[in-house]
């Protein structure tokens, strides 16, 4: 058997408490043949969870990616270890082993579930399967930079990638327990059906798809104490491509359950050309207009205000309808 491959890119900022874990972790070729490694494929492994926060059990999103090739892996489930790499100023040195984690193979919305059949992780074509691998209740006992180690078995290859990821102290988007923003957000009634600002895909020439998602504003269900479902989403700009099957997949609730609870959409671009945000949007993703604005995000809100559950980036059409469900009691 070759000796694991390993993942070699992370954000710039990391790199120096990376290179403590890849060392820790044992990254790198270890029998020194640097020429075989260059050989092999490299597999990445990127973070695709937006906002982890110190404390609460909460989902891990990861996904591996081969660096080159225009593939990901998919299918089955892959192995999760995770290290304290300390602060910026109080950097850990060695790192410090926090726990580990299994994490299965998880569909964007739109996207069916993975045949039975499919129990291994493997290389596919974004087009045959897309999706992430994901954890839950898992859960960090400190905020600062913390790594994982991504590890699988691919066609009876041991791969290994290493990634690092910031841990907040606290949640600066909407969190469940948390007071949802009283968002007036644009409406069919108040912008009509034409604006960009309801949804990217209107023009002057298109109206507004999903109506069900258009009708009523944060503020004004809360105010009749309707639970909300709300996805914030630019499904023309979304740049990972998966903000339109989500919005697709709330409007696909609404028509199911839109007696029992109010279905929102806010387009997170007021005017993408100028790149000015939606202020709805911002009110949510970017309070106080700071930190890097990331979509798509789904939150369960009750009728009482608070935020019950929220989703960010990946989730699948059972997740979004199993949340549904429990926010309108059905």
């Amino acid at each position: 058997m070759r000796s694991p491959v390993r993942g070699r890119r992370a954000p710039l900022a990391l790199l120096a408490v990376l290179a403590l874990l890849l060392a820790a972790c044992g990254g790198g070729n270890d029998d020194g043949d640097d020429a075989a490694a260059d050989e092999e494929p490299t597999y990445v492994a990127q973070v695709a969870s937006y906002e982890l926060v110190a404390g609460p059990e909460q989902r891990f999103l990861t996904g591996l990616v081969v660096q080159g090739t225009g593939t990901v892996v998919s299918f089955g489930s892959v192995d999760l270890e995770f290290f304290y790499l300390g602060t910026r100023d109080q950097p850990v040195d060695p790192p410090e082993a926090r726990g580990s984690a299994t994490a299965s193979f998880l569909p964007i919305a739109g996207r069916e579930a993975p045949p039975e059949s499919e129990t291994e992780p493997r290389e596919v074509r974004p087009s045959e399967a897309l999706g992430v691998y994901e954890a839950t209740g898992v859960t960090f006992d400190a905020a600062g930079t913390w790594g994982v180690r991504v590890s699988a078995t691919i066609d009876g290859e041991d791969v290994v990638a290493n990634t690092a990821f910031p841990v907040r102290a606290q949640p600066r988007v909407p969190a469940p327990g948390m007071e949802a923003p009283r968002t007036q957000n644009p409406t069919l009634g108040s912008v009509g059906p034409n604006a960009p600002v309801l949804d990217s895909r209107a023009s002057e020439e298109e109206e507004a798809p999903d109506p069900e998602l258009h009708g009523i504003s944060v503020a004004d269900a809360l105010a009749q104490r309707k639970p909300v479902v709300l996805v914030i989403s630019t499904p023309v700009y979304c740049v990972s491509q998966f903000c339109g099957p989500i919005t697709d997949s709330v409007s696909a609730l609404a028509k199911r359950y839109g007696d029992r609870a109010a279905f929102v959409h806010i387009e997170v671009w007021e005017d993408f050309e100028d790149k000015k945000l939606n202020p709805s949007a911002r009110e949510w993703l970017q309070p106080g207009g700071v930190g890097d604005l990331q979509e798509p995000w789904v939150f369960f809100v009750g009728g009482d205000g608070i935020v019950k559950e929220r989703y960010d980036n990946v989730a699948s059409d059972a997740q979004l309808e199993d949340a549904t469900k429990r926010l309108v009691g059905a």
